[in-house]
Parts: C-alpha cells; structure tokens; sequence
C-alpha cells in the first residue's frame, strides 16, 4: 500500500520532530517539561518531551487560525497563520484511561521555529 503525499509529509514531520527533541534541540522550551495527567483519577504520567524524543505522537491536519497580536493605541491586530498541532495520546498507567491530548506549544511550526532560532544564535567572543 503506497502512502499518499500528505501522509508522507506527516511522517517526514514526525521524524524530523523526534530526532531533534532527542538531540535535545527542545530541552530548554519549560512548558514540554510538563507531565501529561489523567483526568480520571489524576495520576502523572510522562513529560510532553518525552513523547517527542519516543515518537509516541501524532502530527493533525493543518488549520488556519486567527492569532490576534497587540497593535498601538490599546488595538489589536489579527493575522491568519497555519498550525499543524501535534497529538499525544496519553493513556493512563494507573487506571487505564486514554485520552489525546494537545497544547499551544505542541504545533510544528513552533517547534521548527524554536529549532531554527537555536541554529542561529551561536557564541560570540
């Protein structure tokens, strides 16, 4: 069975996202630090970082979104900007419970926007 291009893309994401959380590329981004927790009966499971540097995650569908960003005077402006969000499904050790689970910092383009920004700064003497 011969995958379609955008499943193909997602799977190239996917990798992409694994090996650099596994490099360590994302260690210093706090909110993947965070433990995914079971709404049932509140147990902690592992870090969002974790899931990436496993592969144990799922790249969506890309949507279209309006980003509202400060602008003078008190306004604000809006802006379109595409989001690929990533999903962990999360199942619970402890009573068994699944759920897929996202998070604002869990899209693609952050992620290869905060691996870039990485690239770019460097040590200056």
């Amino acid at each position: 069975m011969e995958l379609g291009s955008a499943a193909l893309q997602c799977l190239e994401m996917a990798e992409e996202i694994s090996n650099e959380a596994r490099r360590g590329t994302f260690d210093r981004l706090s909110r993947l630090h965070h433990k995914a927790v079971c709404e049932k009966c509140g147990c902690s499971g592992k870090k969002y970082i974790e899931f990436l540097k496993e592969g144990e995650f799922e790249i969506g569908q890309a949507e279209r979104v309006l980003v509202a960003y400060p602008g003078q005077y008190y306004l604000l402006n809006y802006e379109a900007e595409t989001l690929t969000p990533i999903f962990i499904v999360m199942k619970c050790q402890r009573c068994g419970f699944e759920k897929k689970i996202t998070d604002p910092v869990l899209t693609v383009e952050y992620l290869q926007s905060f691996g870039k920004r990485k690239e770019r700064m460097g040590l200056y003497v």
